[in-house]
């Protein structure tokens, strides 16, 4: 599923666009007589909801064959003039990596980082 084609959206909508086009579905396609498309609806509208969630399905969706992230690393290994693919350890280094980026992704700009900042120095 698209969330986009779901929400007849561009790919560079803003917040208040991703907001009006799920109030004009719900509209359009109420649970009560359409509910397939209300689910549709809501599902696409929870993708899309925020700048960071546009930003994190536009760079992960697995929408058709080929185009998610693992399909997109598989093929960059298999590219002529590689002298040896990367092997599974290293490939599973890097989804730790990304998994690793993605949950630091999630807890928002405001968590506090647990490292001390070096611009930070307290006086005595």
């Amino acid at each position: 599923m698209n969330p986009f084609v779901v929400l007849n959206l561009s790919l560079e909508c803003t917040d208040q666009e991703v907001r009006a086009a799920y109030r004009q579905g719900l509209r359009q396609y109420p649970p009560e007589t359409h509910p397939h498309q209300f689910q549709a609806i809501q599902a696409a509208y929870e993708l899309l909801r925020t700048e960071r969630d546009r930003w994190r399905w536009h760079l992960l969706h697995d929408d058709a064959p080929g185009t998610g992230i693992i399909e997109t690393l598989k093929a960059f290994a298999r590219l002529p003039g590689r002298a040896r693919p990367p092997g599974p350890k290293a490939f599973r280094d890097l989804l730790a990596a990304a998994a690793a980026a993605a949950a630091r992704d999630a807890t928002g700009p405001d968590a506090p980082s647990s490292s001390p900042s070096s611009h930070s120095r307290t006086a005595y």
